[in-house]
């Protein structure tokens, strides 16, 4: 069951421990597509590492982070032979940086990450990346016009996909009509923006499943649209923070493993949630940080 959390803590910017990850599926949403995605290149990633005894895998987790630290610790935590699974930029004008990286004990498919780029810059990444064959997993924007931030993890795993970002609200819906109808779902997001001009940041992966989005709305509303969601047995598998603490999210349906979802949650009320559900096995797989405020997904094998 999922607790609705605005807490307090001491706040605590790195995090690192030890636990399963689950994956979440995704539901049936509408909208045609919308404009393309643009890239930058993103700096490396520190993270502080640590581990736990269990069966699954080690996993360094850190939010609040500067550039420079991001960067550190992704260099360190690449030559550990961590990966990340999620990460996030708030902040546009100072960026701070969050993410999760694991452990495993196969390498997986080839990954780059990239932060600190503006709209244009992200564009010119992305079509590098994909270019090599690589396609975005994981991203992230801040802020709004030309001074917004990116940030991005790109894989080098098989399969079609589209991808948009700038999106306005109602291009987005249109891109999530029109790929639900092509049979794509959507699998990374991000909102970013004003609250009076909020914009995502989408990707769309062709696979099978339905799936909803509900969007930019307030913690007490998205409070109440999980209720309901949950009782008819669906679940959160994306979360995004947007301009004005609001919440966007994609449902699907509950697949049987374990999972948390919070949100609205304080920099220290998230470590102290991190650290809460840590010690009961749990890591987070989707985080997200919007002017201040937090929201994150945690699985448990």
């Amino acid at each position: 069951m999922r607790i609705f959390v605005k807490s307090c803590v001491a706040a605590a910017a790195l995090v690192t421990a030890l636990v399963p990850i689950a994956h979440a599926q995704t539901n049936t949403t509408n909208a045609p597509s919308a404009p393309s995605v643009q890239v930058a290149p993103v700096a490396p990633v520190a993270a502080s590492t640590a581990t736990a005894p269990r069966r699954a895998p080690v996993f360094s987790a850190y939010h609040d982070v500067t550039a420079k630290k991001q960067t550190e610790r992704l260099t360190a935590l690449r030559n550990e032979g961590y990966r990340p699974i999620t990460l996030t930029v708030d902040n546009a004008a100072a960026p701070r940086y969050g993410a999760v990286w694991v452990k495993s004990p196969t390498a997986g498919p080839a990954w780059v990450m990239d932060q600190g780029m503006r709209s244009n810059g992200y564009q010119n990444r992305f079509n590098a990346r994909v270019a090599d064959g690589y396609r975005p997993t994981s991203v992230s924007a801040s802020g709004s016009g030309n001074a917004a931030v990116f940030a991005a993890i790109f894989e080098k795993v098989p399969g079609k996909f589209t991808a948009r970002h700038n999106l306005n609200a109602d291009q987005f819906a249109a891109a999530n009509a029109a790929n639900a109808r092509r049979g794509y779902m959507l699998t990374a997001l991000n909102a970013y923006g004003t609250v009076n001009d909020p914009r995502y940041i989408a990707v769309w992966t062709q696979a099978p499943g339905t799936w909803t989005v509900t969007t930019a709305l307030s913690p007490q509303e998205h409070h109440q649209e999980f209720l309901t969601r949950t009782s008819n047995g669906e679940k959160p598998s994306l979360i995004t923070v947007g301009p004005g603490n609001t919440y966007t999210a994609v449902w699907v349906k509950d697949d049987g493993t374990m999972w948390r979802e919070f949100t609205d949650m304080s920099s220290a009320g998230y470590q102290n949630r991190f650290n809460t559900l840590k010690d009961r096995g749990f890591l987070p797989v989707k985080l997200d940080v919007e002017e201040g405020r937090y929201g994150a997904i945690w699985a448990r094998s």
